[in-house]
């Protein structure tokens, strides 16, 4: 059967599981959404008393917090054996995908670059419209949210991306090649 010009091409697919079978002990959900709010809270306090005590204006203070995000998340996940704060609280790991050992440097600083760069986008309108808004983005506060709302679906969709993924992975897990496991110890 040959192809035409005009003919759709399969959709490209991130890899599942490179194994014969399924992933065992995946972290459910739940269990990662409970690890993110802990590390969001270490996050913020880490990125906000810099800025704080620096009294620094609002760009640096959005680099300041995207440089302690992805400092965090790599630094951990590559070198505290694949745990943050959060995930150690929780007894989840990240480790990699294939055969199920420790995540590289490179895959970790792979994996919190990816998820920074989402934060990044919906976090610039959101700090920017809020800490400096002007009269007329007050008035038209509904139609400013729906821009927030519309700047924070590629994270939130990385986030919920776990929910329904048969590996339990977001996107930042697939880019990488990671997964998060229930740990058997701390």
């Amino acid at each position: 059967m040959s192809s035409s010009p005009g003919d759709l091409a399969p959709m490209p697919t991130l890899s599942e599981t490179s194994g014969a079978g399924a992933i065992n002990d995946l972290a459910g959900f739940w269990w990662r959404a409970l690890s993110f709010i802990l590390d969001s809270i270490a996050v913020l306090i880490l990125s906000e008393l810099p800025a704080r005590l620096l009294k620094v204006g609002f760009y640096p203070t959005v680099l300041i917090s995207i440089a302690v995000i992805f400092l965090y998340w790599y630094l951990f996940v590559a070198f505290r054996g694949g745990q943050t704060l959060g995930m150690r609280i929780v007894a989840v790991r990240c480790v990699n995908m294939d055969g199920l050992g420790p995540v590289d440097a490179k895959q970790s600083a792979i994996r919190a670059g990816f998820y920074s760069l989402l934060v990044l986008v919906g976090s610039l309108y959101h700090y920017h419209t809020y800490t400096h808004p002007t009269t007329a983005q007050t008035r038209k506060a509904g139609e400013e949210a729906f821009v927030l709302f519309l700047l924070l679906v590629p994270h939130l969709v990385d986030l919920l991306w776990a929910a329904w993924d048969k590996n339990k992975q977001t996107l930042h897990d697939k880019v990488a090649r990671t997964v998060v496991i229930r740990s058997k110890f701390n």
